[in-house]
């Protein structure tokens, strides 16, 4: 029997339930049955440097979303808010960190008393977990202004208001190979998937698994990078020359600090530090969804694990790196536009 995909509209969006058997495969009960998301009508979304030809990235998300989708699209923006875009496993973590603490005069204090997930609200956390006993976007909005806020949604269905505000975004990219790699253990050990990795990594070159595409998303951020109230970084530097990329962020946000405090910051900023610090490497979120009863989280994991560039190279089959690499020369076709290795 073979099932038709219809696609459902709404005045501002349009649903494509992900119905097929490979689909259903790497879908979750965490998050229930998946859907592409597309916003119906772009003409608002910005042009940036004209480098995108193609439409602008749709996303893969839950049908729950559905029922938060145009109250995110509506969501009141302010021009002293800080926004931390990025595919998911791409360094979100780190940048907010990063960013957080060079917004807020290092006040290395008040960070270690109050935890990451406080200080940089994830705003569509709650329409990904429907049993989560939060709103995450009510939270976002009864922030204390200058608001710090987290998310992985594609340009389109972020808050219109961020093209007409202007407020300060950074965007955070990563080689598709190693957030593969990462987001496989994420999946696994956060949220409840128990299918083997080969039909995971499938899924991925299908565009099937959540908050994919990656690289459609990234693309259309490229496209802000000169814009001046948006910083387009990338994971790989800030495993490199964390220094460069901290003055990149210090200018960004009309800061001004010494090269010791500088380097301090750099330590603080280290893997090995931060995935001992509590207060910013996301085990409270760890700890959050062991204590629901839809999965069951391994123990042992940890949401900061290895952090490397190149990881890939122990993890993926030769095979499979080759398929990839062709998949991401196919969406990369046509622009200047290059991850890092």
């Amino acid at each position: 029997m073979v099932l038709c995909c219809v696609a459902l509209s709404t005045n501002m969006f349009t649903y494509k339930p992900l119905t097929s058997e490979q689909a259903k495969t790497v879908q979750v009960p965490i998050n229930g049955p998946l859907v592409e998301v597309h916003l119906s009508d772009t003409s608002d979304l910005p042009k940036g440097d004209g480098s995108r030809t193609g439409p602008p990235a749709y996303c893969v998300l839950n049908e729950n979303y559905k029922a938060f989708a145009e109250r995110i699209h509506n969501f009141t923006v302010y021009e002293d808010d800080l926004w931390i875009v990025t595919a998911p496993k791409c360094g979100t973590t780190w940048t907010q960190e990063m960013m957080w603490l060079l917004d807020n005069d290092l006040d290395y204090k008040k960070a270690s008393e109050t935890n990451l997930i406080h200080r940089s609200i994830f705003l569509e956390f709650c329409t990904l977990v429907p049993n989560f006993e939060h709103d995450t976007i009510s939270l976002v909005e009864q922030m204390t202004r200058p608001r710090h806020i987290k998310s992985h949604l594609p340009m389109a269905l972020l808050p219109k208001q961020l093209w007409t505000v202007r407020p300060r975004i950074v965007y955070c990219a990563r080689n598709p190979k190693d957030m593969v790699t990462s987001f496989y253990h994420h999946y696994h050990h956060i949220q409840g998937y128990r299918g083997t990795k080969e039909v995971f990594l499938e899924a991925i070159l299908k565009d099937f698994v959540m908050f994919q595409p990656q690289i459609p998303h990234t693309l259309d951020f490229w496209s802000l990078r000169d814009e001046p109230n948006v910083l387009f970084i990338h994971f790989e530097d800030m495993k490199r020359n964390m220094a460069e990329v901290l003055k990149r962020a210090s200018i960004f946000l009309n800061k001004s600090y010494t090269p010791e405090q500088l380097k301090r910051l750099e330590e603080h900023l280290s893997f090995e530090v931060m995935k001992k610090n509590d207060s910013a490497n996301n085990s409270v979120l760890v700890d959050m969804m062991k204590s629901m009863s839809v999965t069951k989280v391994d123990d042992n994991f940890e949401f900061m694990r290895k952090g490397q560039v190149g990881s890939h190279r122990q993890e993926l089959s030769k095979e499979y790196i080759e398929r990839l690499d062709a998949y991401i020369e196919r969406n990369l076709k046509e622009t200047e536009f290059s991850f890092y290795e």
